[in-house]
């Protein structure tokens, strides 16, 4: 109860907060572009600043699509992305990418990082928030972009395009359809590829995993989402482990920052799985999943990286979620190989979901299905 409580008042003063902030910095002065059938063109854009600072795996992945294909018909064209956290990992490597800023939700540091992005004198920047938060709306404003573009701002001074919902895009659309209706504000009007990218190294480390492994099939268990609501539970776990014993299947397990300690206790029970000592990045993960046959997971950017690297997946997802009660058609995966089974909704609005309380009958079934298939 006390929980639900301080939901609903967080809420309330976010949208006070909100209002005061758009009223400090929803503030630019207007250059005059040309409205024709190229905005890239007509309007010499030459750079284009992505802002991420969100830091979300999952969305960065899907975000990769824009970069390749910004290059792909404008390869003279700077790309910079703001983000931070373990998605930057997710395009280190991305030859698309000409520079990444690290954002630190600081107020000191966001005007150094406004400052310095300024000084780079970027033509087109490019938000994607649904909810502009206060920091956001100084960063863009003190940036200092020549054209700013984001989601649903009409309204605002401090945008000069913008994407809009219910024309552009349909809220239950795809993530993707979202993506591409920036892509076409700008010009993009076809033969736009909406396949993901992922670049990554080779891990030696893992080695001797699949050495041990050798010509078995492997299966890549992630246990955890966004929170520990949408994570696996050890008892949910050590039932998904048993099954894919049963049918001769391997399983290494990955993890983040200290939570090896937490699934340890897993090897005593089961023969058939890996838990790397060390996984000290999602780059590791992506290897791991790459040298994968299948992968399940609770969580959105694990299931976004299988489907980049074109892998079988049985994906666990609330049945509805996000403001609108469409993110399980938003962000399903973007793959002919995925499979989703749904737990039970919340009985509340205030209530957190469950991800475990999925039948697991249904999960069952699935798993057989991807690896009949």
């Amino acid at each position: 109860m006390i929980r639900k409580i301080n939901r609903i008042f967080q809420n309330f003063m976010r949208e006070k907060r909100l209002k005061i902030g758009k009223y400090i910095w929803d503030r630019k002065e207007k250059k005059n572009y040309i409205k024709d059938d190229n905005f890239i063109l007509d309007n010499n854009i030459k750079s284009i600043l992505f802002l991420r600072h969100d830091g979300k795996i999952g969305d960065m992945v899907v975000n990769t699509l824009m970069f390749r294909e910004i290059k792909k018909y404008y390869p003279f064209i700077k790309i910079g992305v703001v983000t931070k956290g373990g998605a930057v990992d997710i395009i280190k490597n991305n030859p698309y990418v000409d520079k990444i800023y690290n954002y630190k939700k600081n107020r000191r540091k966001i005007r150094e990082l406004a400052c310095e992005l300024r000084d780079n004198k970027y033509d087109l920047l490019v938000d994607f928030s649904e909810m502009l938060r206060v920091n956001e709306m100084m960063l863009i404003n003190l940036a200092k972009a020549k054209f700013n573009i984001g989601l649903d701002r009409e309204s605002w001074q401090l945008f000069d395009l913008s994407i809009n919902s219910g024309i552009d895009f349909e809220w239950e659309d795809h993530i993707t359809d979202r993506y591409k209706a920036y892509l076409k504000k700008l010009g993009f009007l076809n033969n736009i590829s909406t396949a993901y990218d992922v670049f990554f190294n080779r891990v030696d480390k893992y080695d001797n995993i699949f050495t041990n492994i050798k010509d078995e099939k492997i299966l890549v268990l992630n246990p955890y989402g966004a929170s520990k609501h949408k994570s696996f539970s050890t008892e949910t776990l050590n039932e998904i482990i048993k099954f894919l014993a049963k049918i001769d299947i391997k399983v290494i397990l990955i993890y983040y920052g200290d939570k090896y300690k937490e699934l340890e206790a897993l090897k005593e029970k089961n023969q058939n799985i890996y838990i790397p000592k060390y996984i000290s990045s999602i780059e590791d993960s992506i290897y791991l999943i790459s040298k994968a046959n299948y992968v399940i997971s609770p969580d959105t950017s694990i299931v976004h990286i299988a489907s980049a690297l074109n892998k079988k997946i049985v994906a666990v997802y609330p049945p509805k979620g996000g403001r609108f009660g469409v993110d399980h058609l938003v962000w399903a995966p973007k793959s002919i190989n995925a499979r989703i089974i749904f737990c039970k909704d919340r009985i509340e609005q205030y209530d957190e979901i469950d991800i475990n309380t999925f039948d697991f009958e249904e999960m069952k079934k699935e798993i057989l299905k991807m690896v009949e298939d």
